[in-house]
């Protein structure tokens, strides 16, 4: 008999529990302990009857997508643009409570300025679930 999982906010008197689960898998979760300390971050717990499975912290960045760019402008411009946007997006940040920000690379050049600003090169695989396709 397949049992049934379930999932709901974790709880403040699991924060502990929380905590030491993902410190423990921390080598595989790559858990970043400032994350579910942002304003707009949320813990979810997964659950049956013998009690909790499972923690997922959700935080809720800025992901800046692929940049559009006129064409036949020059390197020096686009790396004001990509600088302006960043710095925009910061600000904002600081105001919505996001604490992260991502940078879809996409073109050599682009991924270079972003790693020459602020941004840094995550060594993760990053996958995507476009709400639409659920509905298909």
């Amino acid at each position: 008999m397949r049992r049934h999982v379930f999932v709901r906010p974790a709880r403040k008197e699991e924060a502990g529990d929380f905590l030491n689960w993902s410190v423990a898998n921390k080598d595989k979760n790559g858990f970043d302990p400032n994350a579910p300390l942002h304003s707009t971050s949320f813990v979810l717990a997964a659950y049956d009857k013998t009690g909790v499975l499972a923690y997922q912290p959700v935080q809720n960045p800025f992901f800046l997508e692929g940049i559009a760019v006129r064409p036949g402008l020059d390197k020096r411009q686009v790396a004001e643009c990509l600088k302006e946007f960043t710095q925009f997006c910061v600000s904002q940040g600081h105001i919505k409570g996001v604490g992260e920000i991502y940078f879809l690379g996409t073109d050599e050049g682009t991924d270079a300025l972003a790693e020459n600003h602020v941004f840094e090169k995550l060594p993760y695989t990053v996958y995507r679930l476009k709400l639409k396709n659920t509905e298909q």
